[in-house]
């Protein structure tokens, strides 16, 4: 049976790294990776995989500090998380119609497996295809457009235009086609499903979480989280299913978040300053 990818290795390496690891400069040592790693469940060498994969992919570089074997992140990694901070831990709720940004690509037959990642990588920030080269999005995800354009060195190649939908069928019509919201709003109820008896769990307690505890639940619950902001585009309230699945999951991971996030942090500088 398939690992379920808030519990894969990598999933929750990139989670320590993005929730803690730039708040201590970055850098981790393998013994600490292995440990944090152990508590959440992976065992050793499934953790030492997965940094040989992230070394080979240039997302982690190796780096040793006082003569100890560690990780730090790339830049570009480094810049990734910052980036998506504001996707990932924003609060978002459906904005007000403001209109579409359209990205625009011409991409040479030579260069194609250029624009199969570009491809990728605006499906990967909410954008839809419109047909070809044509690919759409709210107006509030330009700075994604841009970013993913500008990291793959593809400027020359794409226009982004400012847009409004005018004819010939509604525009509550073409976005059920651009977006499949039904698979969207799944993906929501499945993580509402998973977390909502932990949320009952901590509402209920009479204490402040263990730390380690705060740890473990807050690493699962973020790296489930991770993937859905960028799934769902924040599409206007209008073209949204009335109950709209979202905002309960929205609402829980919040909520989880704001119990457990600062007592996780603790528990990481905690693990580090014993290793020291």
């Amino acid at each position: 049976m398939a690992t379920p990818r808030d519990l894969r290795p990598q999933s929750l390496i990139i989670s320590i790294f993005g929730a803690y690891g730039r708040n201590l400069g970055g850098w981790f040592s393998v013994s600490t990776l292995v440990y944090l790693l152990n508590d959440v469940g992976v065992d050793d060498p499934a953790v030492r995989s997965a940094l040989s994969r992230f070394k080979r992919r240039r997302i982690l570089i190796s780096e040793k500090k006082g003569g100890v074997a560690g990780y730090s992140l790339s830049e570009s990694a480094w810049q990734t998380f910052d980036v998506g901070d504001a996707r990932v831990l924003q609060r978002r709720t459906p904005p007000p119609n403001d209109g579409w940004v359209l990205a625009a690509f011409s991409i040479p037959e030579s260069k194609r497996d250029v624009r199969y990642r570009l491809r990728s990588r605006l499906a990967k920030v909410g954008f839809a295809q419109v047909g070809g080269g044509l690919w759409i999005a709210p107006r509030a995800l330009e700075p994604d457009a841009r970013y993913v354009v500008q990291a793959l060195g593809v400027q020359d190649h794409v226009d982004i235009f400012s847009a409004e939908h005018t004819a010939f069928r509604s525009t509550a019509d073409a976005v059920n086609q651009w977006w499949d919201l039904p698979a969207i709003a799944h993906e929501y109820e499945s993580f509402t499903a998973e977390f909502k008896s932990l949320r009952a769990k901590y509402d209920r307690a009479t204490s402040p979480p263990i730390n380690v505890k705060a740890f473990t639940d807050y690493t699962r619950t973020l790296t489930a989280w991770r993937p859905l902001p960028y799934n769902d585009p924040g599409l206007p309230r209008e073209y949204l299913p009335k109950a709209w699945s979202g905002d309960q999951a929205t609402a829980l991971f919040y909520a989880l978040h704001d119990q457990l996030a600062p007592a996780a942090q603790q528990y990481v500088v905690d693990v580090v300053g014993g290793a020291s």
